[in-house]
């Protein structure tokens, strides 16, 4: 019995040094963070539905908070949220409504990105600015070509002088649409009046 002990510690030992996954499970355990991110977005009154988009985290400063989402339906959505107070002190805070201003930003490092439409809708007495555009997909059909990428950016200024906030979201596809228009981002405006 004593030697059966010693010669199992030994190859645990071993499994271990070597890396070994033969004694380790494959199962993953950990403690979530699911219930405190459905708590944040309660609390920071951006509560959007949990059967299109699981959140997946925040990022809080002090004048701005970033939501990032993945699809549920479609799992080749992938969407951020930022939500920044206008400050008195910016030189020209509409800017920060300004969609085209961010183009620099969701191009970077995308083959192929090209607009496709841009325009305004009144959704919910709000003002949507919104962009759609396409671009090579990370994802990569059976013969190795990227999937087609599709994504809308939209912005949104609300509120009134002194509490103005301003949301800038953004949703890509990354093949399983066949196009993103700005009506998809109509969970994120329904967020906005909570």
């Amino acid at each position: 019995m004593e030697r059966n002990l010693l010669l199992a510690g030994w190859l645990l030992l071993l499994c271990a040094q070597s890396g070994c996954g033969l004694l380790i499970s494959s199962e993953r355990k950990y403690v979530s963070n699911d219930d405190l991110l459905v708590e944040i977005a309660t609390l920071s009154r951006y509560p959007l539905d949990p059967d299109l988009f699981k959140l997946l985290g925040v990022d809080a400063r002090g004048d701005s908070i970033s939501y990032q989402y993945r699809g549920v339906r479609f799992l080749g959505d992938h969407a951020w949220v930022v939500r920044y107070s206008e400050k008195s002190s910016e030189q020209d805070p509409v800017a920060l409504a300004n969609v085209h201003s961010l183009l620099p930003v969701i191009s970077e490092g995308r083959t192929g990105f090209a607009l496709t439409g841009e325009g305004e809708e009144k959704v919910g007495g709000e003002l949507l600015r919104f962009i759609t555009y396409s671009f090579d997909s990370p994802i990569q059909d059976a013969q190795g070509r990227p999937l087609p990428g599709t994504g809308v950016l939209g912005s949104v200024r609300t509120g009134s002088a002194g509490s103005i906030l301003v949301y800038q979201i953004k949703l890509d596809n990354y093949g399983d649409r066949e196009e993103v228009t700005w009506d998809l981002l109509k969970p994120f405006l329904e967020a906005i009046r909570g």
